[in-house]
């Protein structure tokens, strides 16, 4: 075992090692959100990360986040109760603390939702916990990627898209695909890759046609 004081004699000898050594004893961690989400949610979300992140409990936060978006869909009768306006903030915010206690909440989680509630916010839980998803998908570099469509795609086509959104967003960059249908849409794509929106529908050509012909008119 090498003692504390032969280890600084031996860095001594190698100033470039010793100067080295102080700047990663002293480094700060950061632990800022590695994206920045405007608006309400997104100020929660930060806020929620940075907590976590201090310690050391990002993914056990981003799984008890979304066991309560999970139960907020599959509850309605909970759902119901978070969005009714007659119900006071203080009601709100004891039932919402009974039901996540710790330990089995962590009191980052439990901290969140109590004060959403009380503020009158708890309504706006699912918006915030997919500000913070987005978040840790930025912290660990994947793009997150929203395709539209008229009807449900097929595997290959699918399989093509995606292909072209990997050389869109970069090499060595993983994407995190969610599909959804839409048929106002038409015919066509609408995607959504990180904060860029391409428009690529039937509909959006449509009205530029529409457009054009009041234009000439």
């Amino acid at each position: 075992i090498v003692s504390l004081k032969k280890m600084n004699s031996s860095l001594r000898l190698f100033p470039s090692a010793l100067v080295a050594a102080r700047a990663f004893s002293t480094k700060a961690v950061s632990h800022a959100p590695p994206k920045k989400i405007h608006g309400i949610p997104g100020r929660y979300a930060g806020a929620v990360y940075t907590a976590a992140s201090k310690i050391g409990a990002l993914d056990r936060v981003e799984g008890e986040l979304q066991a309560f978006d999970d139960l907020i869909k599959k509850n309605p009768k909970f759902a119901a109760f978070i969005a009714n306006p007659t119900i006071s903030r203080s009601d709100k915010a004891a039932k919402v603390g009974a039901l996540i206690e710790e330990p089995k909440f962590s009191h980052v989680s439990r901290n969140l939702f109590i004060t959403l509630a009380a503020n009158g916010r708890i309504g706006e839980s699912s918006k915030i916990i997919s500000a913070f998803n987005e978040i840790m998908q930025a912290s660990r570099g994947a793009v997150k990627v929203t395709i539209i469509s008229a009807e449900a795609l097929k595997k290959k086509q699918l399989d093509a898209i995606q292909a072209g959104i990997v050389n869109l967003v970069g090499a060595g960059k993983s994407v995190d695909i969610v599909t959804e249908v839409n048929e106002n849409i038409l015919g066509g794509l609408q995607v959504v890759v990180g904060d860029k929106f391409l428009d690529l529908s039937v509909s959006s050509r449509v009205a530029d046609l529409s457009k054009a012909l009041e234009s000439s008119a």
